[in-house]
């Protein structure tokens, strides 16, 4: 009887089941993991959709803003130009055919430098009522026909035009199958004409992945589709949404541009190895469901039967008072490899916690490097010196520090690489330094010492004119004058590394200063100052990883800062 009661206590510890309850679970949970599955796999085709849809609007829109920033420009140069241009003004008085080139290609120059903020896509038309003279004032990408064509459009085209359409608007038409837009400008005499064709604006969105049904076609203000017949019908057969295919329409009225995008999806041939693998996956899932429920069948009829008819024996043996001790067990492996896999998603997402990090870095850093190639207050500053020489009719002076000028900013805005030639960065401070002198005169000294053949290694774009900057900023005044040197020599024979060191004898860093540099602490504050010499570090690190070492000191014998830099020695080759 004690035994019976003992028997009873142990087993309501763990309420006991019976093995056909437990393959009645099986069976349960097999068939909410088939629902759960196919949940998830549809789940994941329309996530899958809706992430492509969202990636193609961001990127549509970005460059929807990118072209109303050169549209806008276009639109400001082409008033200013047709209005005020003096270069037109030499074409309409050249005196005879001798002045006439070289009064068109100076303005072809003028036009081309503008054309580095909106590429060379964008022609330029000029013609001159009187002189009767019609001619391209930048690159013509068309050919000589279709040029043809085009100018006895517009000449015909001029008596057509409203002034309100002469003024302000962008207009389509079609040359040999080939759409166009033109602006269409008249002043006086003048007829200045910018053209660019639909598919080079549409050009940078071709290499989104639309699918194979998917079309890019632009509307122009009166609903015309800019687009061959094919095209149009293409995108009318896919314009309804359905789960495989979507329509987005990016309309003028919103962008203020003078053309809308329509743009057709198709999920399926974009994805659609993703959603055949959704597929698979659920017809697998089936074919397993039906294979386990076979197999748990299997089991029942040939294992979980004896096992049930052998549990009937252990009762019929406790009946006959038979002490049976039972122990409740774990499945250990089970266990254990839980617990990697916990591990193994921690980690996991300490790996894209470190690398969501490092781009958010990287992009602060980039950020950093458009900000320090910006530099409005320097501009300003260049612009506000040239009117003080102006005022004191100092002309060469005016010459000199308009052409420094204009230098400096066209390298800043033509460098957009990782790395740039060792030569270039020397004239880029030359550039730099031509226009600090005509700022502060004899008040500093610059020496450069470089060793032979060194010129075309290839750095960073930027650094050394921002160390050079930095001591300007901080050591030169009127009150003394400061001597600025820079040497750059090989490390040793093998020529595989290169010292740069930059050093002057001004006041040098401060305690502060150089303990944050020598710690890696930034100096830049929360407004954004102070940031050169870190995006330069920061840089640095990204491209050479531990292949170079700088080094922040004062000079203990004149006082001043010294900079020294060791980078690898590497051929600058031409893209």
């Amino acid at each position: 009887m004690g035994d019976e009661i003992n028997l009873n206590l142990q087993f309501g510890k763990n309420p006991s089941r019976s093995v056909n309850y437990y393959s009645k679970v099986l069976f349960i949970i097999l068939i909410s993991i088939l629902f759960i599955n196919i949940f998830v796999c549809f789940f994941t085709i329309s996530s899958t959709r809706q992430q492509s849809i969202d990636y193609i609007t961001n990127t549509v829109n970005l460059y929807l803003n990118d072209a109303k920033q050169k549209f806008n420009a276009i639109d400001h140069f082409m008033i200013w130009t047709v209005k005020h241009e003096p270069l037109i003004k030499n074409i309409e008085n050249s005196k005879d055919m001798s002045e006439l080139p070289k009064s068109i290609n100076d303005f072809r120059l003028r036009v081309n430098d503008f054309q580095y903020s909106t590429g060379k896509e964008y022609q330029f038309f000029l013609a001159l009522k009187k002189e009767n003279y019609f001619f391209n004032s930048s690159p013509i990408q068309i050919t000589y026909s279709e040029y043809l064509q085009m100018k006895d459009f517009f000449l015909s085209k001029n008596k057509m035009l409203t002034n309100n359409e002469r003024l302000s608007k962008w207009h389509s038409f079609k040359i040999n199958d080939k759409f166009y837009l033109y602006h269409f400008l008249e002043y006086e005499n003048r007829i200045f004409i910018s053209l660019i064709a639909v598919e080079d604006i549409l050009l940078p969105l071709q290499d989104i992945n639309l699918g194979n049904n998917g079309t890019i076609i632009m509307e122009n203000d009166s609903q015309v589709f800019l687009s061959d017949i094919d095209q149009v019908e293409l995108f009318k057969r896919e314009k309804s949404n359905n789960f495989f295919s979507s329509h987005l329409t990016f309309k003028n009225t919103e962008t203020t541009l003078p053309f809308s995008i329509h743009v057709t999806i198709d999920h399926f041939s974009a994805f659609e190895r993703v959603v055949l693998a959704q597929f698979v996956l659920i017809f697998a899932t089936i074919i397993i469901s039906l294979i386990l429920f076979l197999i748990l069948l299997y089991i029942k009829n040939k294992v979980i039967s004896p096992i049930q008819k052998f549990s009937q024996n252990l009762s019929d043996l406790n009946k006959n008072n038979e002490k049976i001790d039972f122990e409740s067990s774990s499945i250990i492996e089970l266990e254990k490899a839980n617990t990697q896999f916990k591990d193994l998603i921690y980690e996991i997402k300490n790996l894209k916690v470190n690398i969501y990090e490092h781009e958010i870095e990287k992009k602060q850093i980039q950020m950093d490097f458009m900000k320090l190639q910006i530099k409005p207050h320097f501009y300003l500053n260049c612009l506000t010196t040239i009117y003080s020489m102006a005022q004191m009719e100092m002309n060469k002076e005016i010459q000199e520090m308009s052409l420094s000028t204009s230098k400096y900013f066209r390298y800043l805005f033509q460098t957009n690489q990782n790395f740039v030639k060792l030569e270039n960065e020397l004239m880029h401070i030359n550039d730099y330094l031509a226009i600090q002198k005509l700022v502060y005169g004899d008040s500093f000294l610059f020496d450069l010492s470089i060793e032979q053949d060194i010129s075309n290694t290839k750095i960073p774009p930027l650094v050394l004119q921002t160390f050079i900057e930095n001591t300007i900023k901080h050591s030169v005044s009127l009150d003394e004058q400061i001597k600025i040197s820079l040497k750059i020599d090989y490390i040793n024979d093998q020529k595989r590394f290169i010292n740069i060191t930059i050093k002057d004898n001004g006041p040098g860093f401060s305690p502060n200063v150089i303990t944050k540099l020598r710690n890696n602490i930034p100096l830049t504050t929360k407004a954004g100052k102070h940031i050169g010499i870190n995006n330069v570090v920061q840089r640095l690190k990204l491209m050479y990883g531990e292949e170079f070492s700088i080094e922040f000191s004062n000079d203990d014998f004149e006082g001043g800062a010294v900079i020294t830099l060791i980078i690898p020695y590497h051929i600058y080759e031409e893209d």
